[in-house]
């Protein structure tokens, strides 16, 4: 991420593990994207991303009869746009995945991730503390 000086702008929410905040993330992107110079495509891009990365911690994280938090924070730089995830859910790195074979059946799923390594920059996974970090960055320039 860029320097403190280069903060553009700094954000963050707390989720529920559950599938009806994804409203509430949305409107939390919203804000935050509207405070910066992007483009429609980078924020859905953006949304897509969420999206998909709250549906794979809500569902594949955590047991489904259990009230735990997601962390989100988002911070915009000179350059780029940082969304990291954090959760205290089952440790998974979906970065390591083994990517599916392309094909016309997609009722198996496994096509999220590479959605967002398509969509986005960079990303960079840890388990620290117990607690899945994921890291997504979106350059303002692509």
């Amino acid at each position: 991420m860029g320097t403190e000086e280069g903060i553009l702008l700094a954000r963050r929410i707390e989720l529920s593990n559950n599938s009806s905040e994804c409203n509430r993330l949305f409107e939390f992107l919203n804000q935050g994207l509207d405070q910066l110079p992007v483009n429609p495509e980078f924020r859905h891009d953006l949304k897509l991303v969420c999206e998909e990365l709250l549906a794979n911690i809500i569902n594949h994280g955590y047991d489904r009869n259990t009230d735990n938090r997601i962390d989100i924070e988002l911070i915009a730089d000179d350059s780029s746009v940082h969304i990291t995830f954090t959760d205290s859910g089952v440790a998974f790195n979906p970065l390591e995945t083994t990517m599916p074979v392309a094909s016309d059946d997609l009722s198996e799923g496994g096509m999220g991730i590479l959605l967002v390594k398509s969509l986005t920059d960079r990303q960079h996974y840890e388990r620290r503390e117990g607690f899945n970090v994921l890291t997504v960055t979106k350059n303002y320039n692509k």
